[in-house]
């Protein structure tokens, strides 16, 4: 019986499940709040997938990207251009806190 889920081993005695299996499926039922939580963070995983899938196609000459409606180009280089600034963020947090051990 499943009574907490969470995305990081808290402890030994956490177990890692499927989010498929049945049990995760009952609990995330009984408990519509995590629930949508859940949905919300695997709605935001599958949009960077399409994201990675339409940059793929536009890359590979597939499509072209001012093929796209006008407000897909311009909702794509709005998410392009946040993704850069939090991955800008990141590094410039991993350099000051000194958590980046790499040397380029």
């Amino acid at each position: 019986m499943i009574t907490a889920v969470s995305e990081k081993q808290l402890s030994d005695d956490w177990k890692s499940v499927d989010l498929e299996d049945e049990s995760v499926m009952v609990f995330l039922q009984c408990n519509p709040t995590i629930g949508d939580k859940v949905m919300q963070a695997a709605d935001a995983d599958f949009i960077r997938v399409l994201e990675d899938v339409i940059d793929l196609l536009i890359d590979k000459s597939v499509i072209q990207f001012t093929e796209l409606p006008d407000p897909v180009q311009n909702k794509l280089l709005n998410r392009r251009r946040y993704r850069e600034e939090l991955r800008n963020n990141d590094d410039r947090n991993n350099l000051i806190s000194g958590e980046d051990e790499s040397i380029f």
